[in-house]
């Protein structure tokens, strides 16, 4: 529990202090999430335009990728509970990073699910944005939360 609350406090103080005002990373993370899922939206047709983080499919209203939206603080917290646990430092080094790719592929579905959304579900679009973390990201992040924990039982008891 220590190692979990002293990962949060440094993730804020580095996210705070450095990454937020530097801003190189939440607009990298929110500007290729856009274009890779335009990338896919016209890949099956549709017209779309991408302006920065914004992603819009012709003729209806646009998604706009904001950094509370592009994942990175998910990466974080999976990777602090993924730190805070016991394991091999090696299968740890492949969970944060293969859970973080896992993420972002995962955002970049959320985005693509989002476009659509203002297509076919406008007048539920709200509430898909409210509850979409917990379709897209929340399985997959629980998942392999629990897949570490086992991993770290076993090792302990080896």
């Amino acid at each position: 529990m220590i190692k979990a609350v002293l990962f949060y406090v440094f993730w804020q103080i580095l996210y705070d202090l450095f990454i937020y005002n530097d801003g190189r990373l939440d607009q990298f993370l929110a500007v290729s999430v856009a274009f890779i899922a335009k990338f896919f939206l016209s890949f099956f047709g549709w017209d779309i335009s991408v302006l920065g983080r914004l992603i819009v499919i012709d003729g209806y209203r646009g998604v706009e990728v904001l950094n509370e939206c592009n994942a990175l603080t998910l990466m974080a917290l999976y990777s602090g509970f993924i730190i805070s646990f016991q394991g091999p430092n090696k299968d740890r080094a492949l969970f944060i990073l293969g859970g973080i790719g896992i993420i972002y592929i995962l955002n970049i579905f959320r985005i693509i699910a989002f476009s659509l959304a203002t297509v076919y579900f406008q007048k539920y679009w709200n509430h898909f944005h409210e509850f979409s973390a917990f379709i897209f990201f929340y399985p997959f992040i629980l998942t392999l939360w629990y897949q570490w924990t086992l991993l770290s039982e076993k090792n302990i008891k080896s």
